[in-house]
């Protein structure tokens, strides 16, 4: 009898060890199924896992020359499309993190985990992470002191240990950028990490990338996250006339094409 329930434990946790191979397999062949660069309305968009994003930003951080970032998002995609500034900006960006899941969908991206991550925000998180464990300098860039007091509740929200070196709001820049430029500079940061509004953020990165000293620019865009005083109503609204809009686009866009 002893033998016996010995060998119905033994049977169960070979076939256990069966199925998750077997799931491991399947996993696997997900990623190798998973398109790396996705085409949307004429955009090239890059299309790595959070695990390959955050590789190629500690490749970056050992650069000498600054390497950029933005989190592209459904209203990015859909301004882009009246504003040739705009998408060459995001087409000559190092490395495009997609910020909405509705954007892997309409560009028929079906692997889940791409889908999953992409909705929980994991590569910020992870960013963040990095840049805390790696004892990295932050400079925090927005639109105005008060939207750079939100972002920066956010960051120590995420991780306490972000180690920020400076802030400046653009709304306190009067003429040129040449102030803000040189604060950034003499704190000398790793990764200037934006939340400037679109396509203003893409219009001062363009003009101004060459004069940045530091390893990353990381664009995150107003919408990086939950905004105070919007409920979750609101935001769901927003996100789906976002998503009403792309779609009405890319009909058009694909209709064009034919």
């Amino acid at each position: 009898m002893k033998n016996y329930v010995s060998f119905g434990i033994l049977l169960k946790v070979l076939l256990c060890f069966r199925e998750n191979l077997c799931n491991e397999g399947y996993q696997a062949d997900k990623r190798c199924d998973m398109v790396k660069k996705l085409e949307i309305m004429g955009m090239e968009l890059d299309n790595c896992t959070v695990q390959e994003a955050i590789l190629q930003i500690e490749e970056f951080l050992n650069h000498t020359v600054m390497s950029t970032v933005e989190t592209v998002s459904m209203e990015m995609i859909v301004k882009s499309q009246a504003d040739e500034q705009l998408k060459a900006c995001v087409e000559d960006l190092d490395l495009v993190i997609i910020g909405d899941k509705e954007i892997l969908k309409a560009a028929g991206e079906a692997c889940t985990q791409r889908i999953q991550e992409t909705a929980d925000q994991e590569f910020l998180k992870e960013f963040i992470r990095c840049m805390a464990q790696n004892d990295k300098s932050i400079y925090l860039l927005g639109d105005d002191k008060e939207q750079i007091d939100s972002f920066q509740e956010f960051l120590t929200g995420c991780c306490d240990k972000i180690k920020v070196v400076g802030h400046y709001g653009l709304s306190d820049c009067i003429g040129d950028y040449d102030t803000v430029i040189n604060e950034i500079n003499i704190a000398e940061p790793d990764v200037i990490l934006s939340v400037i509004s679109t396509p203003e953020q893409e219009y001062f990165l363009k003009g101004n990338k060459e004069k940045l000293n530091a390893k990353i620019w990381y664009g995150l865009g107003e919408n990086y996250g939950p905004k105070k005083g919007m409920s979750d109503v609101a935001g769901f609204a927003k996100k789906l006339i976002q998503k009403g809009m792309m779609h009405s686009m890319m009909a058009r866009y694909n209709k064009k094409d034919e």
